[in-house]
């Protein structure tokens, strides 16, 4: 006759067969830790193995991430024990924490939380603010950042000249000297890669008002050309016409030069009669001139 023996604080099992007795007895378990064999992974290059210390006899494992079961990916292995999970090719949203549970038939145990520390970056990095137009006299002030771990290490270089390191940069009074190439260079320590990013500066005078000048004012319909002549003291300037105080639309018998700073009209007609203004413009200013009138009579 076969019985069954329970140890009263359930550490010790056994049976009884005849005259036979079979005892198993089944540890306390310590409590867990999880160790790693990489401390400073290195993004979409290292897979790390993380083991669930230490081993024992007659023990199940169970992992958790973030305080969840892990996720179905086929960048996580685990072994046919459970006791080591495996990371393939880690990326920096890998980090944790990460948890392991044991327990066998009279005990449990559970990890302290485990943080990998993923070296990652430098990204592509960014310089703000936005703005790449300036007026002579403001403060030009740019700061540059990179997502990086451990911190990226910022350097700028401006038309060329490198500059003392540092995240951030200012040049207070700028003038039209200033204008050209900001690079900004990040580099990390820990992944030993560099990145940078290029921004254009511009550096622009306000534009003065222009002049319409008119080859004549007065104009016989049908016989008579006029040619309008937007002039103006600056360079790099966008130039455009309008009639009665709207934007110009060319009509039939109009042309405008490559440049748009001269306006034929050949041969004129009473609709073309009325005023005519340029404005210039720059990234930072424009002007008006004043408006010449056209007068077109019937022949």
């Amino acid at each position: 006759k076969a019985a069954l023996i329970e140890d009263a604080f359930g550490g010790i099992t056994g049976t009884t067969q005849g005259n036979v007795l079979s005892v198993v007895y089944t540890a306390e378990l310590p409590k867990p830790n999880i160790t790693s064999n990489n401390s400073d992974p290195v993004e979409n290059v290292d897979s790390v193995v993380l083991t669930c210390e230490p081993q024992t006899q007659n023990t199940s494992y169970l992992w958790s991430v973030n305080s969840k079961s892990l996720p179905d990916s086929t960048r996580l292995e685990l072994s046919l024990d459970n006791r080591t999970l495996t990371l393939h090719g880690v990326t920096r949203n890998d980090t944790g924490p990460y948890e392991c549970e044991t327990w066998n038939p009279v005990s449990a145990g559970h990890s302290d939380p485990f943080t990998l520390n993923v070296l990652y970056g430098p990204d592509a990095p960014t310089i703000s603010p936005t703005d790449s137009y300036y007026r002579p006299g403001a403060n030009l002030s740019l700061s540059c950042h990179s997502a990086s771990n451990p911190p990226a290490q910022y350097s700028w270089i401006i038309n060329g000249s490198p500059q003392p390191s540092s995240q951030e940069l200012f040049i207070p009074n700028i003038t039209v000297n200033d204008t050209g190439s900001y690079a900004c260079l990040v580099y990390n320590p820990g992944t030993r890669l560099n990145k940078f990013t290029v921004k254009t500066i511009t550096v622009s005078e306000q534009v003065s008002q222009p002049t319409v000048h008119a080859s004549d004012t007065t104009a016989t319909e049908h016989k008579d050309s006029v040619v309008l002549t937007c002039s103006t003291n600056n360079t790099g300037v966008s130039i455009w016409w309008f009639f009665n105080n709207q934007s110009l639309k060319l009509l039939e018998r109009m042309k405008l030069s490559p440049d748009n700073s001269t306006l034929t009209i050949s041969p004129v007609r009473v609709g073309h009669a009325g005023n005519y203004q340029c404005e210039v413009s720059n990234p930072v200013s424009s002007r008006k001139s004043n408006p010449v009138r056209l007068a077109v009579s019937c022949e």
